[in-house]
């Protein structure tokens, strides 16, 4: 809501640093080429800054408005990229657009998926700054499917040791999840 107030370039900074990465990601996945990525991430940029004052909590999240916006740039772009290359090239095989907006549930159900990854990452590299010593290791073996013994031998620690560190970072990451969603998430 600080960033819809019109001198308020620093909330507008902290909008743009929290959610580009995901902008793009979310762009790269739908299938936006490569070489294109910049611009419609700075479209979609462009949609926030000038629609962002009409956002209405009480219609939605802020997450699935976001969500509308990307899909909407998205689809958008590949409209114009279509006809683009037809105009160029009639005989080619093209994403249909009929077929991209029959996608809109599973581009939404994606960015929806995306969201979470992003959102654990995020808490993820604020927990790695939290904690020092062996405890995100121990968290990260376990992830990846070892046993505490396992951890314990590969760490020399004590299997005690293991459980209670894989705790508290997991503790720790769950709390950083959902501060950063009661953040994002207006």
């Amino acid at each position: 809501m600080r960033a819809c107030d019109v001198g308020d370039a620093d909330a507008w900074q902290e909008l743009v640093q929290q959610y580009q990465r995901f902008i793009y990601y979310v762009l790269g996945e739908i299938g936006i080429d490569h070489a294109d990525l910049d611009d419609v991430s700075q479209q979609v940029l462009v949609h926030l800054t000038r629609d962002l004052a009409s956002y209405d909590k009480n219609k939605g999240s802020f997450r699935g408005w976001l969500s509308a916006v990307i899909r909407n740039t998205a689809l958008s772009h590949l409209r114009k990229s279509k006809r683009r290359s037809i105009r160029l090239q009639k005989f080619g095989q093209e994403l249909q657009i009929d077929e991209a907006d029959a996608m809109a549930p599973e581009l939404d159900a994606l960015i929806e998926e995306e969201w979470t990854t992003y959102i654990a990452n995020l808490a993820m590299e604020k927990v790695r700054a939290t904690f020092q010593g062996q405890a995100v290791k121990v968290f990260e073996l376990g992830l990846d499917g070892l046993s505490a013994e396992q951890i314990a031998e590969q760490t020399d620690l004590t299997v005690q040791s293991v459980y209670t560190l894989r705790k508290r970072v997991k503790k720790r990451l769950y709390l950083e999840i959902r501060a950063l969603t009661a953040d994002l998430e207006p």
